[in-house]
């Protein structure tokens, strides 16, 4: 029945002429749709017009993906009688890869139609896209929670000019607390011309390789105040928060050198970032050199859980060998670190014994396009309340960590590791010390994916211990003999994939299932092995650096 209905509504979105008729099916059939899907198979170039608008306004949900055609959304004719005054009940919309879209709303005015219900909006990989939303109907989004924009090269402005450009004017989402604007080039304000942007429930604020926009200004900056003045009222291109006035306390953001010299000025309140729990630092249009994490800065920061640090140039260590005159309370509570895109970074520094305290606190790690990276760690460490760990693309790694590290892993619940082209080993052999059986309490999950080198998961003959292991995926690893030379004890043990969309096999011995692969992969030497599908390659590291929506 939601099959045929949808038959029906791309057929009758076909017919321009029906509001001239008597309409082909009653209201009550369009009234009962909730959520439309679209994707490449929809060929049209105006997804909705505007005859068929108030027949969709019950619809609360919007999925619009993967379509070259598409060059309107809504297309919002002025002169449709039946059309103005209607109030739809839109909540979400999502328009992703939309390669020739031009518009979202077209010829909107508040007059005519009202969108005040919509609540989450996210588009992403709409290239063509200039601006997002018209200014009469940005300022009636009363409800608007999550507003997520990405890959829209294209993206001037996100609330759009109209006829009559109003300066001074008052842009207000009472109900924003997310708000992330990433790989936008061309963008360079949130409306053109003198505003307010006003979002007094923002929490969460994340802005990456948007290189014209800035995101706040200060009264204490010389040169902020010099370009206000010195810019022609039409082309007044503002940043989006004062710091002083509208902006927030957030608890997620992402900051810059620009964004940290500006917040480090004394006169500042002590409590701006008091409540900051998830920092990005992004440095991708900072070509300064700089060598050394902003320490200094971080003591504003007394309630940080979680640390990313991406395209940071110079930037070769994370924690430098010699303590740093800083508080001991700085980074007391880091529990999450996520390093990515760090070319050229050499050493983490866990193993410093300043850090050591902050190497003990971490549940989750993850590295990601760290090529200069040889290790984890240079020697023996505590990580005994690491829960993840993710490791993808930091070719000069040969190994982990050490088996003295291994036994600190109590609490390990994931490893994923990912096209590593030197890696030999995860676990490197030293003196076992007369220890001969490692316990992980709670490891469920093991990923070795693309490591055309791997030959062991541990060369040594302790025995391991996985009481709670339930799933091995081993891919692309064409040299990987054993999964240890000790015994391995896996009791709920269930499957092992060679690949996410692989059929499971089945085997209650981890090391003899290892040994049969090796085997079937080295019967037809001649052929290369079978290239993964692209969504095992990509997916998982894609989500790892998601910027983190935690529900309020």
């Amino acid at each position: 029945m939601e099959y045929s209905k949808r038959m029906i509504l791309e057929d009758y979105l076909g017919m321009s002429e029906v509001h001239h008729r008597q309409p082909i099916v009653s209201d009550n059939f369009f009234g009962s749709f909730k959520k439309l899907d679209f994707d490449a198979a929809c060929n049209r170039t105006i997804l909705i017009p505007s005859h068929v608008l108030p027949y969709l306004k019950n619809l609360e949900e919007l999925n619009v993906k993967e379509s070259d055609a598409m060059h309107i959304i809504f297309d919002i004719d002025e002169s449709d009688v039946k059309t103005k005054g209607v109030v739809f009940g839109l909540k979400k919309i999502t328009l992703k890869n939309l390669s020739n879209l031009k518009h979202v709303w077209k010829k909107n005015s508040s007059k005519i139609v009202s969108f005040h219900n919509l609540q989450e909006v996210d588009v992403d990989g709409c290239g063509s896209l200039v601006t997002l939303f018209p200014l009469s109907l940005a300022k009636n989004l009363g409800k608007l929670k999550t507003l997520d924009i990405q890959k829209c090269e294209k993206m001037v402005e996100i609330v759009g000019r109209e006829d009559d450009m109003e300066h001074g004017t008052t842009i207000e989402f009472p109900c924003l607390w997310y708000l992330n604007l990433e790989n936008m080039p061309l963008l360079s304000c949130f409306y053109t011309g003198k505003h307010h942007l006003e979002c007094p429930l923002l929490d969460r604020l994340y802005v990456e390789c948007c290189p014209n926009l800035k995101v706040f200004r200060s009264s204490f900056d010389d040169d902020s105040k010099k370009e206000v003045l010195e810019a022609p009222t039409n082309l007044l291109q503002q940043p989006l928060f004062s710091i002083e006035k509208e902006s927030p306390q957030p608890v997620g953001l992402t900051l810059n050198e620009e964004n940290i010299k500006l917040m480090s000025d004394a006169r500042l309140s002590e409590d701006l970032l008091c409540k900051l729990k998830y920092l990005i630092l992004s440095f991708e249009d900072d070509n300064n050199g700089k060598d050394s994490l902003p320490f200094d800065f971080f003591h504003k920061l007394p309630n940080l859980e979680s640390l990313r640090v991406t395209k940071f140039s110079g930037l070769k260590e994370i924690f430098p060998s010699q303590k740093l005159q800083v508080h001991n309370k700085v980074l007391a509570r880091l529990k999450r670190l996520y390093l990515s895109e760090l070319s050229e970074l050499e050493s983490i520094g866990l193993e410093h014994t300043w850090v050591q305290p902050y190497s003990k606190k971490l549940e989750l790690l993850k590295l990601g396009t760290c090529p200069r990276v040889e290790s984890i760690v240079s020697c023996a460490v505590s990580f005994i309340n690491l829960k993840e760990l993710y490791v993808k693309l930091c070719e000069k790694m040969e190994y982990l960590f050490t088996f003295s590290i291994l036994k600190t892993l109590v609490k390990l619940e994931t490893l994923t590791i990912k096209k590593c082209e030197s890696i030999k080993e995860i676990v490197k052999k030293e003196d076992e010390n007369g220890c001969d059986e490692i316990v992980f309490v709670r490891l469920r999950s093991i990923k070795l994916n693309s490591l055309p080198k791997l030959v062991s998961f541990y060369p040594g003959n302790a025995t391991l211990q996985c009481s709670y292991l339930k799933n091995v995926m081993v891919a692309e690893c064409p040299n990987m003999i054993t999964f240890s030379h000790g015994v391995i004890k896996v009791p709920n043990f269930l499957k092992i994939q060679t690949s996410k969309d692989s059929d499971s096999t089945f085997h209650d011995d981890l090391n003899t299932m290892i040994q049969k692969l090796f085997h079937n992969q080295a019967l037809p030497k001649a052929k290369s092995p079978q290239k993964m599908p692209e969504a095992v390659g990509k997916g998982l590291f894609q989500t790892a650096y998601r910027r983190p929506i935690i529900p309020r």
